[in-house]
């Protein structure tokens, strides 16, 4: 019994991903397969070299002071008062 067997299977692909990896394949001297093939593993080899993913922290910071959908009150804040603020 082979330890390796290929698989056949059915890929839909954008056309515009189709041509390129075609073009690939052609200018390698290689067949769509094996590109296709070698574009998986290195993704997936990319995928696994990375390291857990990482939480990072959020804090409540309260209540919005402005509304952040009122454009106007942003306007207004960034006017100049009399006061001085």
């Amino acid at each position: 019994m082979l330890s390796h067997m290929n698989k056949r299977t059915t890929l839909v692909l954008d056309s515009a991903l189709y041509a390129e990896l075609k073009a690939i394949a052609t200018a390698d001297g290689r067949t769509l397969t094996e590109v296709i093939e070698q574009t998986l593993r290195r993704g997936l080899q990319r995928r696994a070299g990375r390291g857990p993913r990482v939480t990072l922290p959020s804090y409540d910071l309260g209540p919005f002071l402005l509304d952040p959908s009122d454009r106007a009150a942003w306007r207004d804040e960034r006017t100049p008062r009399e006061d001085g603020r």
